[in-house]
């Protein structure tokens, strides 16, 4: 008998006696993180990936993930007391597991419509070895109605299976943050969950209320748990694209944003965020896209949504106008200039540079024939040859030697930790800053016979 069709009493046994086994399908950054959290509360975990290297190292206790704390030991010690193995099967994994978490990619097409085609065709591979009993959660960030209407669709069809008779469906959105994935999932926030059914719904909260410290918040279907990670990552996306038209008023009135923006956010219902060189990485920049697709269908203008979208997704050539104005100051032209860029990763610490707001920094300053050189701590050349043709320089001293213009994109903690004289005896007198991530904020002296240091909105 399957967990999800035996009665509520014998499931909770099963969970008390760690007797399930959950595969996780997607062993990525944040696939890795669910499947040790599970080992950790004593279940037996199966990964699979489609990556034959990716499932090879992760056998050999050696995940390729950076920058997660105990994702490395955690899969060690499930290889080694035998409660873990990575597999290419997914046939394997469906066959001898009870659950079944998905947590792959979902990203947006060149024409920014939602990419769902991996999930879909994962679905129907599934449906092809279901058996009766099994519990499926989608953890993979999807647009809202996804879960009712495509998956429990396509499975139903494929399986020849009722959802929430025969085999169980929910979504469980992700809820972390790069860097701190197992404490994010265990520890810090009660985790969402949704099913098709209200069957559903229980058998997903029974089992991860075994793994969340805080606690589960049941919703009324898969669709309003869709909707809680969706409007989350907008309201972020909207919130910064507010700070950052903050910042263009600011330079115009001769304000400091930065510090306006503290002082507003010392009363308690003002929650302003950070302005910047624009939004990455593989959640924020997407998620608006998921909701304006299904506003359209809806004939729904989702306005500030896409106006926030249109803000962010300007920033960069904003960055690119303040390096000329910066490089003005010293009597510079950004032709023939060399432009040295700091951080590749769109955020400080985290090794990941997709939707990075550097590509288009780079796009618009090549545009006035810059001479561009790219430096990033957790990046070697040979990793960056195929993502981008630039000049990568491993080593800062040189990266920044003879710059006329050094432009700080990512705060990583390597770069917080240098002294503004690092960069006087290595750039090219008179120089400029541009300093998008505030990390020079404490410097009084903006301008001197050295350089001039220009950020956003101030």
């Amino acid at each position: 008998m399957g967990y999800f069709i035996i009665s509520k009493d014998e499931a909770i046994k099963l969970l008390e006696n760690r007797s399930l086994t959950i595969a996780v399908i997607g062993q990525g950054k944040m696939g890795l993180p669910i499947d040790v959290v599970f080992l950790e509360a004593g279940y037996r975990v199966i990964g699979v990936d489609v990556n034959p290297e990716t499932v090879q190292k992760i056998n050999e206790g050696n995940p390729p993930i950076i920058g997660e704390p105990g994702v490395i030991e955690g899969i060690r010690k499930g290889l080694k007391e035998k409660k873990f193995e990575c597999t290419l099967s997914l046939e394997k994994a469906v066959d001898e597991s009870d659950v079944i978490i998905i947590i792959i990619p979902t990203l947006i097409d060149k024409y920014r419509n939602p990419e769902l085609q991996p999930v879909i065709k994962l679905i129907n591979s599934i449906g092809a070895y279901m058996k009766p009993g099994k519990l499926i959660v989608i953890e993979s960030t999807v647009p809202p109605l996804t879960t009712e209407q495509i998956v429990k669709k396509q499975l139903e069809q494929i399986s020849s299976l009722k959802a929430g008779k025969d085999f169980g469906l929910g979504f469980a959105p992700e809820r972390t943050y790069s860097g701190r994935a197992i404490e994010d999932i265990r520890d810090n926030y009660p985790k969402i969950v949704g099913g098709v059914d209200p069957r559903s719904t229980e058998r997903i909260a029974l089992l991860y209320e075994t793994i969340a410290k805080k606690g589960v918040i049941q919703m009324s279907s898969s669709t309003a748990a869709e909707a809680v990670k969706i409007f989350k990552g907008i309201y972020r996306d909207v919130n910064i694209a507010l700070a950052n038209e903050f910042a263009k008023i600011s330079e115009k009135i001769g304000v400091n944003v930065h510090e306006v923006i503290k002082a507003a956010n010392s009363e308690p219902f003002s929650h302003i965020h950070r302005p910047g060189a624009g939004v990455g990485g593989h959640c924020i920049p997407v998620y608006p896209q998921f909701l304006i697709n299904i506003a359209d269908q809806f004939g729904i203008s989702a306005a500030l949504t896409k106006k926030g979208r249109e803000i962010n997704l300007s920033m960069p050539y904003h960055v690119v106008n303040r390096t000329i104005i910066a490089l003005n100051k010293v009597n510079k032209n950004l032709k023939g200039s060399k432009i040295t860029l700091l951080g590749l990763a769109y955020r400080g610490n985290v090794k990941e540079y997709r939707y990075s707001p550097t590509f288009d920094v780079i796009k618009g300053l090549k545009e006035y024939e810059a001479k561009i050189v790219l430096h990033d701590p957790l990046y070697k050349e040979e990793e960056l040859r195929e993502i981008i043709d630039i000049k990568f320089e491993e080593d800062l001293k040189k990266a920044i030697h003879n710059s006329d213009c050094i432009v700080i994109l990512t705060d990583h903690s390597h770069y917080k930790e240098l002294d503004i004289s690092f960069f006087d005896e290595q750039a090219n007198n008179p120089y400029a800053i541009i300093d998008t991530r505030h990390i020079f904020g404490h410097i009084n002296e903006r301008e001197n016979d050295k350089r001039v240091i220009v950020g956003i909105g101030e």
